[in-house]
């Protein structure tokens, strides 16, 4: 090394140089080792399953992985036992580090009340989704005379007429009385055969018919159960003439073998039996 390298090497200024340098790199490699240890840098947390536990049970099982938890809001769920769990963020099974907060939704202590909209000269399908906007649902249809056809005139909830504003609990299922208009119309009973239970109300509600009886030929062991089940016999058969809101009786099974056998259906014996008359002119 010549004495010029020499001199640049131990001059003052280019060791403070050197020495900030030094300094200033340190700190930074610091401050990332910091940085990776506060944030827990490369180690994270499996996000247990919550729900169905109470609130003190999914803290401790939170506070146990060193995780906390906070209610954020709360749901009516029939079936859920009050103050449970029903959902969470982030959800079971997700990665996240330690010292995150879990957000959790529990199940409300009681419903919550929704007032009933008015609904009066509405027609039924605007009903239908007014009501299902407010948390509401239809039950059964009751068809009364009426000057109008096919506009509400009442809706009703435990068998008495309600008015518009009153107050009744969120997921309750009423009544609409719908107008037939002067006359007692007759409809066609229309098949419902190869639905599920939601599929057939909606689709009797649409002929103006109503569902009556349900019957399970194996009782469903819940309501995601009830959900694999279809109609394989009803009563009226299809193609009956009956009164607008006739009732249906519905038969339902998980067995799919039973749709295989032909669907029962009314036919009019007298439109296929030859008359006297025709009889005496052959």
């Amino acid at each position: 090394m010549n004495n010029k390298v020499k001199r640049i090497f131990v001059n003052p200024f280019t060791i403070s140089i050197v020495a900030v340098i030094a300094l200033a790199a340190l700190m930074i490699i610091g401050t990332l080792y910091w940085l990776d240890s506060y944030t827990n840098h490369d180690t994270e947390l499996v996000v247990p399953d919550l729900k169905d536990l109470s609130e003190s049970e999914a803290a401790k099982m939170l506070k146990d992985k060193h995780l906390y938890c906070e209610v954020v809001d709360s749901v009516f769920m029939k079936g859920k036992k009050p103050g449970n769990v029903v959902d969470q963020t982030p959800v079971a099974g997700a990665k996240v580090k330690a010292e995150r907060t879990i957000y959790l939704v529990i199940n409300a202590r009681s419903p919550r009340k929704v007032a009933l909209p008015d609904l009066k000269d509405v027609s039924v399908r605007q009903a239908e989704a007014i009501l299902n906007s407010v948390g509401l649902r239809v039950e059964k249809y009751e068809y009364v005379p009426s000057v109008y056809k096919d506009l509400i005139e009442d809706v009703k909830f435990d068998h008495k007429v309600m008015l518009s504003g009153e107050r009744v609990n969120e997921g309750s299922a009423v009544t609409l009385c719908v107008g037939m208009g002067p006359g007692n119309e007759i409809v066609p009973v229309v098949s419902l055969r190869g639905l599920s239970l939601d599929q057939a109300i909606d689709k009797a509600h649409s002929a103006s018919l109503n569902v009556g009886q349900i019957n399970y030929d194996v009782q469903p062991i819940s309501e995601l159960d009830k959900t694999l089940y279809v109609v394989y016999k009803q009563m009226p058969i299809t193609g009956k003439e009956v009164s607008m809101g006739q009732p249906i009786t519905l038969f339902l099974t998980k067995d799919k073998k039973l749709l295989d056998t032909p669907e029962e259906v009314y036919i009019d014996s007298s439109a296929v039996q030859p008359k006297e008359d025709d009889l005496f002119a052959q």
